[in-house]
């Protein structure tokens, strides 16, 4: 089968390479029929997260079950499923304490070794472990692009709007309008909030994309002055809630600085060094801060919303191509920010 295999750093190479098999009866063979790129996917192909090479990269899918082990119930050959991006046992003590993210026993899809060795999804086929437990059916009306994003940047974005704990006619600012920051736009919508300020910075087509998912009011950092129009927009209160969804520390810091008394701040960006906070601010006007890995285990929650109407991703897809152009699509979805913001792969 074809897979894009992470070579070395900078490396990366469309391969022949073997088919996953049944390794435990827990697992799942799973044929893609679709897979998109995430920044982490770039970080690992850079070296910004240290792997050992020579894996598949990839974590988010959708695809038809071909082969279960002996011990999955749940799931036959020819059921079309969604998973997350970092698979859980369900069974250990962090999973029955709720911290599937720290799972003992899971990992990530297309991370190597160093993350539980699980094939990646930038290809034909992949395994799933604990299929039982990871994998959901999606309905018969919904189509391949309106789930895609349920096992990862949505769930994350989510995940940020309901760490900072956004209550009915709260103001919400938001950092960042990359993927995650547009799920968490449109996950922030689902708590009524009076408004939801989009904050980026050059990037027009992804900031006019939050406006359609839901953001009241955007913020160009190269052009606005943030703080006297977030304090405009907020009648001199500051803001009630933040998520920050960018991975600067430039951005944190402002997500503090702009918040009023007894503000929360969520953290689902990715941070690779150590920061600065302004720790005396956070203090005096008690603000709180929630951060962590995405929590996963919303998926049927998420799902059952997309076929309510509740909520639609499909505005994030701006590029579609095939597997076989997957080494030009990482260049697009890396070198050309003004003009994509999710790139769809299918075989």
């Amino acid at each position: 089968m074809k897979g894009l295999v992470f070579k070395d750093i900078n490396q990366i190479e469309l391969q022949e390479i073997e088919k996953p098999m049944i390794e435990k009866e827990t697992d799942a063979i799973i044929r893609i029929t679709m897979t998109t790129i995430c920044g982490s996917d770039i970080h690992l192909y850079h070296g910004h997260m240290q792997t050992t090479p020579g894996y598949t990269l990839g974590h988010e899918y959708v695809g038809i079950v071909e082969e279960v082990g002996g011990a999955v119930k749940s799931l036959k050959k020819g059921d079309r499923v969604i998973g997350p991006a970092a698979p859980f046992c369900g069974y250990c003590e962090n999973c029955k304490n709720g911290h599937i993210a720290q799972c003992k026993n899971g990992g990530v899809h297309g991370s190597g070794k160093e993350f539980g060795n699980i094939p990646g999804t930038h290809a034909e086929f992949s395994r799933v472990p604990f299929a039982d437990n990871n994998l959901i059916k999606v309905p018969e009306n919904l189509k391949d692009e309106q789930v895609l994003f349920v096992g990862d940047v949505l769930s994350t974005g989510y995940f940020g709007a309901e760490k900072c704990r956004i209550q009915p006619g709260d103001d919400v600012v938001i950092f960042g309008a990359g993927p995650v920051g547009l799920c968490a736009v449109q996950a922030a919508k689902l708590f009524s909030p009076k408004n939801i300020i989009l904050v980026g910075r050059k990037n027009q087509l992804r900031l006019d994309i939050g406006k359609k998912l839901g953001a009241t009011h955007i913020i160009r950092t190269d052009k606005d002055d943030l703080f006297k129009s977030i304090s405009e927009i907020t009648k001199g209160k500051g803001a009630d809630a933040a998520i920050e969804a960018s991975g600067s520390e430039i951005a944190l810091q402002q997500a503090v600085k702009c918040v009023g008394i007894s503000g929360r701040v969520s953290l689902v960006g990715l941070y690779s060094k150590n920061i600065e906070l302004p720790l005396p601010e956070i203090f005096m006007k008690n603000i709180s801060i929630e951060m962590g890995l995405g929590y996963l285990g919303h998926m049927q929650r998420l799902l059952n919303m997309v076929e309510s109407g509740q909520i639609d991703m499909t505005s994030l897809i701006t590029h579609r191509m095939k597997l076989d152009d997957i080494v030009k699509a990482y260049d697009i979805f890396e070198n050309n920010q003004n003009e994509v913001v999710k790139v769809v792969v299918t075989p």
